[in-house]
């Protein structure tokens, strides 16, 4: 203060105590006061201009300037929500930082001079808190930092903007649109090593996986280290998944979300693509799911491609369609949970092809005995006499000879048991071969045992299975028996 009274004050420097000891926020190290100087400047213009002179490092901005006051703790007013720098105090703790570090500190802003530095205050000892210098100057535009004898990195890297255009594989609109729409970015180079997170143009953290995001619709912790709710960042990343139109992209996102993942990343266990939780695009008013399904095309070929067509993929919803699925010539497959209900708008989910089978077979027609030829008649008398002795007391309501549509666009349909009717029917296809009948009767057979005990009559369940295995086991009995052998003389294996 003695020093300042003397020397300083008499040439027009004004004081200003700013407040917090040297000591304070200790973890913040160059790259966090380089961070808050460039957030600054990046509020005030969209860009900054950075690089050496003969003093050290200096950072540029062309923007309205800084008030004296904006150095003071606890500014008049937080910045706005769409700000990158939110709480007003990042540019005096990246001042402080620097000052511990042994860097003076100078601004030059619209209209006056600078600098930081450490006041010694007497206390029952001493303290030194930051403190400011200043007085008008001539600068007419912008604002500069320099730190004086700074010739570290600059983390170029670590900021957004700096990227080249074509790191930036794939935008979407953020929730974010005031004063101007933001865009969330899917990003890929070897500019960045490994996978990032920026927010707000400004690198968060690190993560496992082949891109980096630069996100846009959450609030940041105040260290702006992690975001302030973790869920919010990740349906961010759901919001910018749904507009990437790129099959090649896709395949890896598919890749990451399949369960387990063929692919593992962070993304693997935590994107979110619930269309509760991702909302509303603020401008169009759209859904974010809705993005989706306005490209269903190129989310069907990248499923393709990466779930394999030989069997093609559908999206399991519950493992109880899993049999009825492979009897389908199907095969389902698993996504993470928080994408799945959106993933189902555009893949055709195990329950949509179960139920499309079931409305195909709601077309069968019964061909009847009077129309049937010689051998296909006694095959279906067989299958009848083997039901009545597997069932003595509750049959199937009848056995039936049919045309049946197939079950899927992959398989044809050997047999079918009606849960509404009780009835099994047997297609004309199998009709000529005696073994052809005995194995449909049997499957079909085994669903009227299973629907009488479980109420259900899904195919290739465990309890189907059982059932087929009772079912056999009787048919063996009743042919050791010899009480068929009539209708088998005449049967044409």
């Amino acid at each position: 203060m003695e020093e300042y009274s003397s020397e300083w004050q008499p040439q027009g420097w004004r004081l200003i105590i700013i407040g917090p000891t040297s000591t304070w926020r200790q973890d913040w190290g160059e790259w966090e006061a380089i961070r808050d100087i460039v957030q600054n400047a990046l509020d005030e213009c969209e860009y900054y201009t950075g690089g050496y002179d003969e003093q050290g490092l200096f950072i540029r901005d062309v923007g309205k300037g800084i008030a004296v006051a904006d150095f003071l703790l606890g500014p008049p007013k937080l910045k706005p929500d769409w700000a990158r720098g939110k709480f007003g105090e990042g540019m005096k703790i990246a001042a402080l930082a620097l000052l511990r570090m042994g860097y003076p500190v100078r601004v030059e802003t619209v209209g006056r001079e600078i600098w930081l530095f450490f006041l010694e205050q007497k206390t029952n000892g001493h303290a030194e808190t930051l403190a400011a210098l200043w007085r008008p100057g001539e600068r007419r535009g912008g604002t500069v930092f320099h730190v004086i004898g700074y010739t570290g990195s600059t983390f170029e890297d670590r900021f957004a903007v700096n990227l080249p255009r074509k790191a930036i594989i794939a935008e979407s609109p953020s929730r974010l649109y005031q004063p101007i729409r933001r865009f969330n970015q899917l990003i890929q180079h070897p500019f960045l090593e490994g996978s990032r997170i920026f927010a707000r143009d400004i690198y968060m953290k690190d993560m496992t996986g082949p891109y980096s995001y630069n996100l846009w619709s959450f609030d940041m912790a105040p260290d702006r280290h992690a975001p302030r709710e973790e869920g919010q960042m990740w349906a961010d990343i759901g919001r910018l998944w749904t507009c990437v139109t790129r099959v090649k992209h896709l395949q890896v996102f598919l890749q990451m979300v399949k369960s387990p993942p063929m692919l593992e990343t962070d993304e693997s266990f935590n994107v979110n693509m619930g269309s509760w939780d991702m909302g509303v695009e603020p401008v169009t008013g759209k859904q974010y799911a809705e993005f989706v399904r306005e490209n269903a095309p190129v989310w069907q070929e990248a499923w393709r491609k990466t779930m394999g067509d030989d069997p093609p993929a559908v999206l399991r919803t519950d493992e109880k369609w899993d049999g009825m699925v492979k009897h389908l010539n199907y095969k389902s497959v698993s996504v993470l949970y928080s994408v799945r209900d959106t993933l189902s708008t555009v893949i055709t989910t195990d329950k949509e092809l179960v139920k499309a089978s079931q409305e195909r077979l709601r077309e069968v027609e019964i061909v009847p005995d009077g129309h049937m030829d010689t051998v296909p008649l006694t095959h279906l008398k067989l299958a009848r006499e083997i039901t009545k002795r597997v069932f003595p007391y509750s049959p199937p309501a009848g056995i039936y000879a049919a045309n049946i549509p197939p079950a899927s666009d992959r398989t044809r349909t050997a047999g079918l048991y009606s849960t509404a009717t009780g009835e099994v029917y047997i297609d004309m296809t199998q009709m000529g071969r005696c073994r052809r009948v005995i194995d449909t009767l049997i499957h079909e057979l085994a669903h009227h045992r299973q629907y009488r005990g479980t109420g259900e009559a899904d195919d290739l369940t465990p309890t189907h299975m059982e059932a087929m295995q009772a079912i056999a086991a009787d048919v063996v009995k009743i042919t050791a028996l010899s009480e068929l052998d009539y209708l088998f003389k005449e049967v044409t294996w």
